[in-house]
């Protein structure tokens, strides 16, 4: 099996943040603006639908990096690498970690990584992608919409009344003055936290 690394960043289309794409996702969300993006099956297969051929003629470790203008602005990674443990290095042999369902579980460390079948959309779009490492499926990605578990407390700036925050809306409106309350950067980021780039893979037959 030969394996494809892959990072990839696009600008959101409504606000111009940065949003990460860290796996075949069919939509993925901003965090920013908290929009919905759609990412369609043929853009998919526009940009990386003949990868398995450019890295067949790459020597393992190599790679290239690209800023694509058009469906969206973004800047994609990607390189002849086979998915790897996070925490040792330690590289995965897929006949012998891989659980042949949702995971590869390090002998080393025990860490464990996602990984799946290539859902027939992106095996349509990415020609001979037969297994996925290092994403959720598509129906599994918790942590896009993720926010924090429990309210937390923040006091109204004109009455000072205690205000209990779950993060869905930016924007409230004060339960004891009834005063439109916009939340300040710092509260709102401890609500929404950054989501990190997370490199996955691809792997070919």
């Amino acid at each position: 099996m030969i394996w494809s690394m892959i990072e990839m960043t696009i600008k959101c289309p409504d606000c111009d943040a940065p949003v990460h794409v860290d796996g075949p996702y069919r939509k993925v969300f901003c965090r920013t603006c908290r929009s919905d993006i759609e990412f369609p099956q043929e853009v998919w297969g526009d940009l990386v639908g003949d990868i398995k051929e450019e890295i067949a003629g790459f020597k393992p470790g190599e790679g290239t990096n690209s800023n694509i203008f058009g469906h969206f602005n973004m800047t994609l990674t990607y390189g002849r690498l086979a998915p790897y443990c996070s925490k040792c290095k330690r590289e995965f042999v897929i006949e012998e970690d891989y659980n042949g369902s949702d995971r590869l579980t390090c002998p080393d460390c025990d860490t464990v990584k996602p990984a799946f079948a290539a859902p027939e959309w992106l095996a349509k779009a990415v020609k001979g992608a037969v297994l996925v490492a290092g994403a959720w499926p598509e129906d599994n990605d918790a942590e896009e919409h993720k926010t924090v578990s429990d309210p937390v407390a923040f006091s109204c700036p004109q009455c000072a009344g205690s205000l209990m925050i779950d993060g869905k809306e930016r924007l409230i409106q004060c339960e004891y003055c009834e005063t439109r309350v916009y939340l300040p950067d710092d509260l709102w980021l401890m609500l929404h936290p950054a989501k990190k780039k997370t490199r996955w893979f691809i792997g070919f037959e």
